[in-house]
Formats: C-alpha cells, structure tokens, sequence
C-alpha cells in the first residue's frame, strides 16, 4: 500500500517545480476504521472524514512532501577555493628545464591538496508554504491512509514494563505485525512506556496527534492510533468528530 500511495501524490512534471495552484477542498467521504481493544477484541468502528483537496491533491501532497525534504537540508557542505587554501605564495618549481609543464601555485585545483573548482558553499535550501496549504496536504495524505488504519483504545497506563517484546506482543493482539510491516503509532500525546518499549522497533515510526509527520503517514503500510488521537485529528483537521457505529 505505502508504494501506491507515495505514487498516488507525485506529479507528471517530475523533475521541476509543481506549479503553485491553490487547491480546492471539500469534506472527504467517511471511511470506517476498525475500533479494538488493547487486549485485540473488537469495540465497533469509527469513521474519518477530513478535509481535503479536491483537484489539485497530487501536486500539494507532494509539494509538501519536497518541503519537508528540502527543508532538512543543512546545507553546511563547503570547499576551500584556491585563494582559500593556505600557502601557495612560493613557485613550486622552476620555469624551466624540469620537463614539467609551468607551474606557478601549488593551490591550483589541478595540484592533490590545492583549492577546488565550483565546489559546495554553504547555502541556505529553505523553501516555504502556506499554512492552509500544509494543513490541506496533510488531512490529504490521512484521510488516503485511512483504509490502513486501525483504532485502539489509550495507550496509557499501559507497557508498564517498557520492553520491546510487549509492544510487538500489543501490536500482534491488534492485527498489526511490526516485524513484517512498517507502522505508524500515533498517539493523543507522549506516551514514554510506549517509546521506550518501540525505539529499538525498525519498522515502528511514533507520532503525536499534534506532530504528525507526513512522510512517516506516505510511508507506512499500516497506521495505529489511539482513539482520542484520531478524535484530536477530527477537530483538527476540518473533518466531522468520529462516531461509533
């Protein structure tokens, strides 16, 4: 599933530039999500229905997503010109009679230690976009990953013993197999027993509904998240609150 949504948002123009449009939204319609217990017994179902972008869905999704990118960039990637490399002031040899070719610095980029051509300097890679537009991109992204979702009930108070096995145990009991699948646990706020217990996890990514990451959503094949997460993202997002069914 994490191919086809990744491929889902890239744009024909790869390679340049999506042209900035801003994106018409509407209210996506309702998707049901399976609600379980932590033990992995079913309560019924919930629904996810965000705001979301219309016909520009491609484009903004992974405009955002280059965003994200281009932003981590730290762009402290830097060389030394030959004006820059100490020394060089003496000729390194004579003029004539060496059989060399002439030579008059030793800094020159053509000389092992001397300045580099057109190299790297540090450069500032910061792109920008709107609020609205990051907001309409992420809800774009969630709500396309909401059939790979599966709501449980909080996270809190449980993992007491914080170790790895529990969480893999918790996710199996949900129908989700973190050894095989790349997961996104997204939880209502930080939850430290769960951190603790999943930070040696490879495959498992953990999110708060208040910082999720939009390359963590792309990426993941399955999505677990608590209940009053899902009910943060609801409200937050533009969406109708989530209803039992």
């Amino acid at each position: 599933m994490q191919t086809m949504r990744l491929q889902a948002f890239k744009p024909a123009c790869v390679g340049r530039q999506p042209r900035l449009v801003v994106a018409n939204s509407a209210v996506a319609q309702p998707v049901t999500i399976p609600y379980k217990a932590v033990d992995g017994s079913d309560k019924g179902t919930q629904q996810l229905a965000l705001k979301v972008a219309e016909d520009t869905a491609k484009g903004l999704v992974h405009r955002y997503t280059v965003l994200v990118q281009q932003n981590a960039r730290q762009g402290t990637a830097s060389t030394l010109t030959r004006s820059e490399v100490r020394g060089g002031g003496k000729k390194p040899y004579s003029q004539k009679g060496t059989g060399n070719a002439r030579r008059g610095s030793s800094v020159s980029p053509l000389f092992p230690g001397g300045g580099v051509s057109f190299g790297p300097k540090p450069k500032d890679w910061t792109i920008s976009m709107n609020k609205k537009e990051r907001r309409l991109a992420m809800a774009t992204a969630l709500q396309s990953a909401a059939p790979d979702m599966i709501v449980i009930d909080s996270l809190e108070g449980q993992l007491e013993d914080k170790k790895t096995k529990s969480m893999v145990s918790l996710l199996e009991r949900v129908g989700v197999d973190v050894m095989e699948r790349k997961v996104l646990l997204i939880t209502k706020s930080e939850r430290p027993n769960a951190t603790l217990a999943g930070r040696n996890i490879a495959k498992l990514a953990m999110n708060t509904s208040s910082t999720i990451k939009v390359l963590d959503v792309l990426n993941a094949d399955r999505i677990v998240i608590e209940a009053e997460a899902l009910e943060h993202i609801q409200s937050s997002f533009g969406g109708p609150k989530a209803d039992e069914q």
